[in-house]
């Protein structure tokens, strides 16, 4: 449908019957597109999270169940302050909402990198990143280390759509975005 609007706003012809002909060929992309979004995203989230959020071990812990506590604490910490949010303090000691580091890592690769879905071409993005969609990230970031908090380890490949829907919801209660 998109495509057909803008091809009526450019003033194109747009073949009678194109939309009816194709419609379950169009709901099946979009259907297809809208799956690997979110899994894109996850990848490029879960490649960020360890080093921005510093999610390793000390190197003071001995055995696995060691290494595994610690990270659940680093989790833990970061989802009870939200600091997973928030930039580095200012001369005040006042940090920014939704400017930490990964946020921007994460929005930076998978927004404007050169792949197929990149977004850079249209004009909500070109001169910052609309709320809702720093809001997708902050949620997948969310729920990422959701999952840090309850195994320890990097388990992203269970992150369902529930646990994203309970993200969205914890992000969304510690956060002013207007959404």
């Amino acid at each position: 449908m998109e495509v057909i609007a803008h091809f009526e706003a450019q003033g194109w012809e747009v073949e009678a019957g194109y939309y009816p002909t194709h419609k379950l060929d169009m709901c099946r992309l979009l259907f297809n597109d809208i799956l690997t979004f979110r899994s894109d995203l996850k990848k490029v989230a879960i490649k960020s999270l360890r080093a921005d959020y510093d999610l390793y071990p000390p190197t003071t812990a001995k055995t696995v169940e060691q290494r595994i506590a610690a990270v659940k604490k680093k989790a833990d910490d970061l989802l009870n302050t939200a600091r997973y949010l928030r930039g580095e303090p200012d001369s005040q000691g006042r940090a920014s909402n939704f400017a930490h580091r990964a946020l921007k890592n994460i929005c930076l690769a998978f927004y404007y990198s050169n792949s197929s879905k990149c977004l850079r071409q249209f004009t909500e993005f070109q001169e910052y990143v609309p709320y809702r969609a720093l809001a997708l990230v902050a949620t997948m970031v969310h729920a990422l280390l959701s999952s840090f908090r309850k195994h320890g380890i990097d388990n992203s490949a269970q992150v369902n759509s529930q646990d994203i829907d309970e993200a969205y919801t914890a992000v969304g209660r510690e956060s002013s975005l207007p959404w």
